[in-house]
């Protein structure tokens, strides 16, 4: 009749016994994995995001080829095309921000990459509602709805991506 295997070693047929801990490179134990399932308010902070970014997009190629239409004839024009341009070269860099920060966020890297363009945007939103209201001159219009709605996607992800959930898996995912 065979004997036992001895406490710490391996049989053949079941695997390591439960004394013994599986070892990583050199022998050192495996570091904890931090956890894989990201939380629901990252996911819709991330999703949240998508129609602002592409606002911005709409709307930065949208200026340049209002000032390429603009009346004019030489430096003047030339003037027009170059805020034109700078208007565009701002939208894109909103673009790129706000999408790297959506693949940080979404891969658990960090929660700034997105806090960044959705602050940026929520920021606005803020400014010119209030300049509004301080004017007076609040009144609906058509075309106040995308600009209202993308402004509050982006202060909701903003707020979805700073609240303790999306910390703490942030966190777990640093370490």
């Amino acid at each position: 009749m065979p004997t036992p295997p001895a406490e710490g070693s391996s049989s053949p047929i079941l695997g390591p016994s439960p004394a013994q801990q599986p070892t990583g490179a050199w022998g050192t134990p495996p570091a904890t994995l931090p956890p894989r399932r990201r939380p629901v308010v990252v996911i819709l902070a991330v999703l949240l995001m998508v129609p602002s970014i592409v606002t911005w997009l709409i709307a930065g190629f949208a200026f340049f080829r209002a000032m390429l239409r603009s009346e004019g004839d030489g430096l003047g024009r030339f003037l027009v095309v170059c805020i034109g341009a700078g208007g565009l070269g701002i939208a894109l860099l909103v673009v790129l921000l706000g999408s790297l920060g959506m693949l940080m966020a979404w891969v658990g890297d960090s929660a700034e990459g997105l806090a960044v363009p959705a602050g940026f945007t929520f920021g606005l939103f803020v400014v010119v509602i209030v300049v509004l209201l301080v004017q007076g001159k609040l009144s609906y219009h058509p075309t106040m709805v995308t600009p209202l709605v993308v402004g509050g996607l982006a202060g909701v992800s903003l707020a979805l991506i700073k609240s303790p959930p999306a910390r703490a898996w942030f966190t777990g995912r640093r370490r």
